[in-house]
């Protein structure tokens, strides 16, 4: 396979592979304008809009076919009138620590497993074998288990 695939043997996942993909990124300039677009004219799920000052950001949140498309504006940056970019993917795990460890032992670089945003959730970046692709994987505790 042609990028930076060449080198890794592909094992079959039998066991702590992806089960479905969580969300994919796009980063925006423009909020105001993202919302018109995303969720006036392409008619995606206007699901939330949170501004966060601690992380420097507003995180829009719309949904499509189960998938969340997270759309991303850097406070610091202030509003332009820059085009928005796709900035990446995130695919769901059963668990983060298998699936580094399952990943490690092919050959791929990934970052450890640590502690996501969400309660109860991990996650780990994808630093090889990704075709460029900014690439994270998360897990989730269930609500129940979490309470324990």
């Amino acid at each position: 396979m042609p990028g930076d695939l060449e080198g890794h043997e592909v094992v079959p996942v039998a066991d702590h592979g992806v089960t479905a993909i969580d969300h994919l990124v796009v980063r925006s300039a423009n909020p105001e304008r993202a919302v018109a677009l995303y969720g006036g004219r392409l008619g995606l799920d206007f699901a939330l809009d949170r501004t966060n000052p601690d992380w420097g950001s507003r995180l829009l949140f719309f949904m499509c076919g189960g998938v969340r498309v997270e759309i991303g504006h850097s406070l610091a940056k202030g509003v332009s009138d820059e085009p928005d970019h796709f900035s990446g993917l995130a695919w769901l795990v059963d668990d983060c620590s298998a699936a580094q460890r399952r990943l490690q032992g092919s050959g791929v670089q990934t970052s450890d497993a640590k502690k996501g945003r969400r309660p109860g959730s991990q996650v780990l970046t994808v630093r090889s074998a990704t075709c460029n692709v900014p690439t994270i994987f998360l897990s989730e505790t269930p609500r129940d288990a979490a309470a324990a």
